[in-house]
């Protein structure tokens, strides 16, 4: 069966309703489904997100409680220099200041972050940033950046663009992989763990074209039953 979304540069996959291994309730590892086996997972039991079955809108979701709780990628993620696409079906419940994927060499070292910041959405990379757009803590969010190898990246929630801003395209580090990955955590100094829902994360190591957006978009907003 061909995959919903376009397969070229997809980088990680990663969705609540395949691939989750969970005892109990918490999650051990969440399955990548892109093919390139960058398994988010986590050894410790008392940091795991929980798994819930009909979380966000009824559908299964990974829920992580903003005070330890996340999950560890493997090293890659090295070359985005081409642009970069992220995806994410999510409804915080907290936005002070937290990620929800976050690459890195560490804190604030060739870093990539996908969050929010006292109550806006924000992406990072390296110092630039954008923050734009309210966070919603009553329904799940479809936040997007496509980032393009000019170096302009868009903000786009539930399928309007809020912002395009200049952001230069990641650095690609000298060791040619990020070490410190994450889903749920951030190294950024004063921030938090991620607090809230996540049901489904979409990264492309390249810009998505025009046709590609509205194509990801309207499988994420059927998938999950999306207003």
């Amino acid at each position: 069966m061909e995959p919903p979304i376009p397969a070229l540069g997809l980088a990680l996959w990663l969705r609540a309703d395949r691939g989750v291994l969970q005892t109990n309730g918490q999650v051990q590892q969440w399955l990548d489904q892109s093919g390139n086996q960058m398994n988010a997972g986590q050894t410790a039991v008392n940091v795991r997100p929980d798994y819930l079955a009909k979380g966000l809108n009824g559908l299964p979701t990974i829920e992580f409680d903003g005070k330890g709780d996340f999950l560890k990628l493997p090293e890659g993620f090295g070359d985005l220099s081409h642009g970069l696409a992220g995806f994410f079906v999510a409804k915080p419940t907290a936005s002070e200041c937290s990620s929800m994927l976050e690459f890195s060499n560490g804190s604030e070292i060739e870093d990539v972050s996908f969050g929010t910041w006292q109550g806006l959405w924000q992406y990072e990379v390296g110092d630039p940033y954008i923050q734009t757009g309210t966070v919603d803590f009553s329904a799940p969010s479809l936040y997007v950046i496509n980032h393009r190898a000019v170096g302009s990246a868009d903000v786009r929630v539930n399928t309007s663009l809020l912002a395009t801003k200049p952001v230069a395209v990641p650095v690609v580090p000298a060791s040619a992989v990020r070490q410190n990955n994450f889903v749920g955590h951030t190294l950024y100094g004063g921030c938090n763990y991620f607090q809230g829902q996540i049901s489904e994360i979409i990264v492309y190591a390249r810009p998505v074209t025009n046709k590609e957006l509205t194509e990801v978009e309207s499988y994420l907003r059927q998938h999950w039953a999306l207003p």
